[in-house]
């Protein structure tokens, strides 16, 4: 793990599979980025793209 200045932590996390990371690493929601492998990355974003357009169009509570 590496300290940045900016309140984030950046570490290595060995993973099984881009499908068991791509689970994982959606639970904890927008306190994470996934820098690498870029496959992992790509399928988040994808995920977060589609959940923003399903979302996006709530009232405010």
């Amino acid at each position: 793990m590496t300290p940045t200045g900016d309140r984030w932590t950046d570490a290595r996390v060995p993973i099984k599979s881009i499908d068991h990371a791509h689970g994982e690493f959606l639970r904890l929601g927008a306190g994470i980025e996934a820098l690498a492998p870029a496959e992992l990355r790509d399928r988040i974003a994808a995920t977060v793209r589609t959940l923003a357009t399903r979302y996006g169009s709530l009232p405010d509570c």
